[in-house]
């Protein structure tokens, strides 16, 4: 199984061309596809609807989108009529299988006087593999500051860890109701669809734009700050880093390239990650950065499972 994520700067690549079709190119040998930075209605972007636009490269695939930055960009018609548009950012996931269901997740901010911040968050979904169920993230943290993508990680970590208690998007088939004409109006109204209820599986993947260096604070607080005697330990509550648990990987994992080049830092840098859950550590067979490709100023993250 493959997996890729990738911050596709609304399809803006290194030539400073804007091309989805490319995006699709890219990521198309991946099962599950991670993307961040997807625009709708923005006049960077031509005012297009980049979901639509990638979905209809990938026309066999399954794929869903969450505006977490949403603002108006309505129109008033010459009648007075109002053209309803909104201006939207954010992630999506794109699957070869079925997306069994989905939530999402707006992180909390702090506000700024100075720097740019925007509301972003993550896609929490189950995707039916052939292999069973897994759960899928796709996400995008903060570039602000430390603080905010530390109460960032602090809610992504919330839910994950709550999302066995909470359970799927319903619960219970109403075999608590006693009442006959209750029993009846509950399977006319089929609240199920005639569909399973969703289970939440243990195995988990995390993917997306972290804006953070390996070892740092907001590292650490997904995968554990490492023991003195034992290094990090694979909690269950938490994640492991893909890349160092892989049987093989690419020998640079810089992943963000610094576009005019004089951008701060100045040199490429890791910001993109896949974190999985102890229950897949081993089997994760490898883990590469493609960076051969000029579609962002992003490059893919892939792994490749063994199922």
């Amino acid at each position: 199984m493959k997996l890729v994520s990738y911050n596709i700067r609304f399809g803006l690549g290194l030539d400073q061309q804007i091309d989805l079709e490319r995006i699709a190119d890219i990521v198309k040998d991946a099962d599950i596809i991670a993307l961040q930075e997807v625009d709708r209605f923005w006049k960077r972007s031509g005012m297009t609807d980049q979901p639509e636009i990638i979905s209809s490269h990938l026309k066999t695939y399954y794929g869903l989108y969450f505006p977490a930055f949403d603002v108006d960009a309505s129109e008033v018609n010459d009648d007075g009529s109002i053209f309803n548009r909104r201006r939207q950012f954010g992630p999506m996931v794109i699957s070869r299988w079925p997306i069994r269901m989905a939530r999402y997740i707006v992180f909390p901010k702090l506000g700024t006087t100075d720097s740019l911040t925007m509301d972003t968050g993550a896609i929490e979904c189950i995707v039916d593999t052939p292999s069973g169920s897994l759960m899928v993230y796709s996400l995008h943290l903060s570039t602000a500051s430390s603080r905010d993508r530390l109460i960032q990680i602090d809610r992504l970590l919330e839910f994950y860890r709550n999302a066995p208690v909470s359970g799927g998007s319903w619960t219970g088939g109403g075999e608590a109701v006693t009442d006959s004409v209750e029993i009846k109006h509950m399977a006319e109204l089929n609240w199920s669809n005639d569909e399973p209820i969703p289970i939440i599986p243990k195995e988990a993947v995390v993917m997306g734009d972290f804006n953070m260096m390996p070892d740092c604070e907001e590292y650490n607080k997904m995968v554990g700050t490492p023991d003195p005697c034992v290094g990090r330990v694979g909690h269950l509550d938490s994640f492991l880093d893909s890349w160092v648990v892989a049987k093989e990987r690419s020998d640079d994992r810089s992943s963000w390239f610094p576009d005019p080049s004089e951008r701060k830092p100045g040199y490429p840098i890791c910001l993109d990650y896949c974190f999985i859950s102890p229950q897949l550590s081993q089997k994760v067979a490898r883990v590469w950065v493609d960076q051969d490709v000029i579609g962002s100023d992003h490059k893919p993250v892939w792994v490749e499972l063994d199922f």
